[in-house]
């Protein structure tokens, strides 16, 4: 049986898929058309449970502190920004947005509509990792939190 695709594919693929976790985007960047074909084969299953081990090994608690801190306290302007791209048609500097911090967008015929993570969950996750004991106090703290932004 041929090889499916050469090593510089399957380092492509791999990645691609990784990072968005759609085998029909990750089998289009190799020229292939059937992304699940490609999964399929022993050699890119091997090299993706490889790569996720190494991803595994390398995510350390301080970098999902880190990322849950950027998330909880992240700004909107650049969400911002893009609303105001799409609702103009000037979308040339949008690669260059941080939109971490956006959880869905939505085209509508009223607009733009965006919705952003979860703060406070982001915030109880983060008090979950630095874990100082204190948990009762900081649930009791989110749900007035979250009470005081419902009545908003």
């Amino acid at each position: 049986m041929s090889e499916i695709c050469t090593g510089e594919q399957r380092n492509l693929f791999c990645r691609t898929y990784l990072r968005t976790m759609d085998p029909q985007r990750a089998a289009e960047t190799i020229g292939k058309a059937d992304g699940f074909a490609v999964l399929r084969n022993r050699r890119i299953r091997q090299q993706l449970e490889s790569m996720r081990q190494a991803a595994a090994e390398q995510i350390l608690r301080e970098d999902a502190i880190r990322r849950l801190t950027e998330l909880a306290f992240g700004r909107a302007n650049d969400a911002v920004k893009l609303a105001a791209a799409l609702s103009t048609g000037e979308t040339s500097e949008l690669e260059r947005l941080e939109l971490s911090s956006v959880g869905e967008l939505k085209l509508t015929d009223k607009g733009v509509e965006i919705k952003f993570i979860d703060r406070v969950r982001a915030l109880e996750a983060l008090c979950g990792l630095l874990g100082d004991g204190s948990q009762k106090d900081a649930a009791e703290f989110f749900r007035a939190l979250e009470d005081a932004g419902e009545g908003v």
